[in-house]
């Protein structure tokens, strides 16, 4: 293919297949190097079919990443002892023998005196295998970050109980019928958006998809759907039990998926837990015997999915009565009251759905003959990331659930985040013929703990993801959460906790002060290494091995990162400064051991590490390779990745002969098992704990949100768009010159209704104040939005003061949102990530950028 290809350069060079790290997936690209050298060029490998030939726009600028004369050139050390936002930390050169000296020294000491007081903020997700370094510093299990306002608190646990995987989307080979709730994938953000935008293109233009988009704002998705469907924020999860109402109560749904295929035909008895016998199976109603058998008699002739029985002394009805009788009353009418989407709307889509769904029709791919329901719900954070995570998850997998699509052709289906090797499934046995759930894909279960052994309180999240945000609690109050530790040390790799934390802002602040010390390892300086202490280099992407599959959609297989020049600057691969830090500490052994569990090596010993040896970036990315399909280095060298579409058999059903989930039981057995164990050891908070966030059915119970005191008369949301999506790039020329031109990015969105009924015109400076924080910034008056919605852009705000390019703003979007338990999902530790605001005039259209800048500037930091 390269042999015919015209060469997209001026200059004479050679191409260098390699793989792209502007966000956090995985997109095959060439690099063309000229002869003297220097990158020119990155473009998309044509021969991957995760991205085929595209890359996005951060992809295409990476080389200016790569070149940022702004770029941490070597170890640093802060001589200014004062921290704060706008402190000088008076960086000063020293050599990497002192730097890592210095580390190994002041981690050491921690990890001497008590390893809890380390607060680890590490984030880079291409080599995710480094987040399990704490767990060789002393089983650290803390995590200084969060999940929930990146991308999904709530959505990533759900997967793990549904399809066993890290993410979901839809089959867009096959759907044609597509719903969009809070999510831009096809058009601006999450999987692999390069490569989906070419697939939902081929979907509407070759089959004639119908789009639907649902959420507050006249996105990318939304302004090229067939239908835009404005709604109030945080009432996602009110539309879908409304189109399941309509779904359930017209008899639209695939009874026979749900009774073979699922668990929805389980008796439960009145405690919420399945009935069992005495040997602890479980019992469903045969409707033509009219009495009760296990779930695997083989004289079973008919499942009953409805009606209320008596087993064992108890009374009992299938799962999915239970359902139907928690939804009954959201009937389209009382749902348009919530969401202020119509009735008519409501039921109009839900018979649209199940009508494309053709629930009944089949497929044959690869010779198989399997159910095809081309009609999808697919949703993301801005849908789901509210407190109520885990119900509003499950909600939208119910739509999909009724129509009988979950991983089926044209259906919704899961997504892994890694197979490690190419034969390896993701599925296995359960319970009573269910699969098995596996809510923890980021890493193991923290164990249960009295007083608590993590800072952000993660011992209390059985089935959830790290609720960094928690820290603001506990870090203040040590008494109130029985802390017997203070952290005292932090380190960040490739995050920036100050940003993607929500809450209150100042208290970031005072515990960031309140560090003895701090390193940071990053390329660039962002708003939270400026705090640090030592700064530590480390290479580009284009200077550096890695090998990564990342949640490719449709596809699977590992893609090759390779130098495609030497390093610059005296700069070292993240393995090289872990290994040195961890060796000074004297946990190297610990961390490789740590390292084979992560990466999956004890499955091939061969590619174990071994104790005692320092391995490179360049040996973990071989061997990565190896596990896959073993191939040697060169071969991915030659070829770039090993990318192909998915395996049918691992894509579609790979649960086949299992049930799935329609009802969690999990999710109530491991909340009685949290709450005898508080009891147990009279943990002080338990009565203050959100109990009822633990739900193995959805119910319609409004969030916490809602209910903010009236005079916050608006939403606030925050959205992103591809350019700045999963990464802070506006410190790169190309990115900063799309989004300071797009009025979209750089104001806050507010309808005409809205801003009209305030006195607000186009340009004028506007303060957004909640409970818990203002920001400020110029009203972009629109009728894309939602009339009681205002939209912040995520790269709306910067603080200045680290990067020539980055222009100012009026704040954090995060400073608007709650930083405690009542906003917390108890259950998948998903925080709220819409706000209710009021939204004031403060200067009428000022037209100079200057007092602009000046009235902004004094907002960036202010809780009011």
């Amino acid at each position: 293919m390269y042999a015919s290809a015209v060469q997209n350069s001026v200059k004479s060079g050679k191409w260098i297949n390699s793989t792209c790290k502007m966000c956090l997936h995985s997109c095959s690209v060439r690099v063309h190097v000229t002869d003297e050298g220097v990158v020119n060029k990155v473009e998309g490998n044509p021969t991957n079919p995760s991205n085929e030939s595209g890359i996005c726009p951060k992809g295409n600028s990476s080389l200016l990443r790569l070149y940022d004369p702004q770029r941490i050139k070597t170890p640093m050390k802060r001589t200014n002892p004062r921290k704060g936002p706008d402190d000088d930390p008076g960086w000063v050169p020293i050599s990497w023998e002192e730097a890592l000296d210095t580390v190994g020294r002041e981690l050491k000491k921690t990890f001497e005196d008590d390893p809890r007081k380390l607060l680890p903020a590490i984030n880079d997700f291409q080599k995710i295998y480094l987040w399990a370094w704490p767990a060789a510093f002393g089983g650290n299990a803390n995590y200084f970050s969060v999940v929930g306002t990146q991308c999904g608190g709530g959505y990533h646990p759900m997967n793990g109980f549904i399809h066993s995987t890290f993410a979901a989307g839809n089959d867009t080979s096959y759907c044609n019928y597509w719903i969009n709730n809070g999510g831009g994938d096809g058009f601006s953000s999450h999987l692999h958006m390069a490569g989906a935008a070419r697939h939902m293109a081929r979907a509407r233009v070759d089959r004639g998809m119908h789009l639907v988009t649902v959420e507050p704002r006249l996105s990318i998705s939304a302004a090229k759907s067939d239908e835009w469907v404005p709604i109030r924020p945080a009432t996602d999860r009110h539309f879908a039990l409304g189109l399941c109402h309509v779904l359930i109560n017209e008899k639209l749904y695939d009874e026979a998926f749900l009774k073979k295929d699922t668990n929805a035909v389980y008796l439960v008895g009145p405690d919420g837990f399945f009935v069992r016998n005495e040997e602890g199976n479980i019992y469903v109603w045969d409707s033509v015997d009219n009495k009760a058998k296990l779930w695997n008699d083989e004289t079973i002739k008919d499942y009953a999915l409805e009606g209320e029985y008596e087993v064992e002394g108890v009374k009992a009805s299938p799962a999915f009565q239970l359902f139907k009788d928690n939804i009954s009353k959201c009937t389209p009418e009382k749902i348009s009251q919530v969401t202020t989407v119509p009735a008519e709307t409501i039921q109009r889509i839900a018979r649209e759905f199940a009508k494309a769904a053709s629930i009944g029709s089949s497929i044959k791919i690869d010779g198989k003959t399997l159910p095809f329901r081309p009609a999808a719900y697919n949703y993301y954070r801005g849908a789901q990331g509210h407190k109520t995570g885990s119900m509003t998850n499950h909600s939208f997998k119910l739509v999909n659930f009724l129509v009988g699509n979950i991983d089926t052709p044209g259906g919704h289906v899961g997504v892994t985040l890694d197979d490690f090797m190419i034969d390896r499934g993701h599925i296995w046995e359960g319970d009573c013929g269910q699969i098995k759930t596996t809510p923890h894909q980021l890493h193991p279960e923290v164990p249960f703990a009295y007083p608590p052994n993590t800072a952000h309180l993660m011992d209390y999240f059985p089935l959830g993801v790290d609720p960094g945000h928690l820290i603001t609690q506990t870090f203040f109050d040590q008494k109130k959460w029985g802390m017997d530790f203070k952290p005292d040390t932090m380190l960040i790799c490739h995050s920036n906790p100050l940003w993607n934390l929500n809450g209150p802002q100042e208290k970031y602040f005072d515990i960031m002060r309140n560090m003895r010390f701090i390193v940071a390892i990053d390329i660039l300086l962002n708003e939270s290494t400026q705090w640090a202490d030592i700064v530590l280099p480390t290479l580009d992407n284009l200077e550096r091995w890695n090998m990564v599959m990342i949640e490719p959609p449709l596809t699977e297989g590992q893609c090759l990162t390779q130098p495609a020049i030497e390093p610059l600057w005296d700069c070292k691969s993240e393995e090289e400064i872990f290994n040195e830090i961890s060796e000074r500490i004297g946990i190297l052994d610990q961390w490789n051991e740590i390292q084979n569990y992560a990466n999956m090596f004890f499955e091939k010993p061969e590619l174990m590490l071994k104790p005692g040896k320092k391995y490179s970036d360049k040996e973990i990315a071989e061997r990565k390779g190896k596990m896959w399909n073993d191939k040697d280095l060169d071969w991915y060298i030659e070829k770039g990745h090993s990318s192909t579409m998915r395996r049918p058999d691992k894509f579609y059903r790979p649960w086949e002969g299992q049930r799935i989930h329609f009802y969690i039981e999990d999710i109530l057995t491991r909340k009685k098992e949290l709450q005898e164990n508080m009891k147990k050891a009279n943990v002080p908070f338990y009565d203050i704990w959100e109990w009822d966030d633990y739900q193995a059915i959805p119910n319609a119970v409004l969030d916490p949100v809602h209910k903010e005191p009236e005079e916050y008369d608006m939403y606030a949301i925050t959205f992103k768009d591809v350019q700045v999506n999963f990464g802070e790039n506006l410190s790169i020329p190309w990115i900063s010159d799309i989004v300071y031109k797009d009025p979209v990015h750089m104001g806050i969105l507010i309808n005409t209704l809205a801003a009209k009924k305030r006195g607000i015109s186009d340009g004028d400076l506007i303060k957004v104040t909640s409970n818990y924080g203002t920001i400020m910034g110029l009203a972009r008056v629109t009728e894309g939005m939602h009339v009681e919605t205002v939209g912040v852009s995520n790269a709306l705000s910067r603080w200045t003061g680290y990067h020539a390019v980055v222009k100012p703003a009026g704040g954090h979007y995060n400073r608007l949102l709650p930083a405690d338990l009542k906003n917390t999902c108890a259950n998948s530790g998903q925080m709220e990530t819409a706000a209710k605001v009021k939204v004031e005039l403060f200067r009428k259209n000022p037209n100079d950028d200057k007092i602009v800048e000046s009235e902004i500037k004094n907002y960036r930091y202010a809780r009011k």
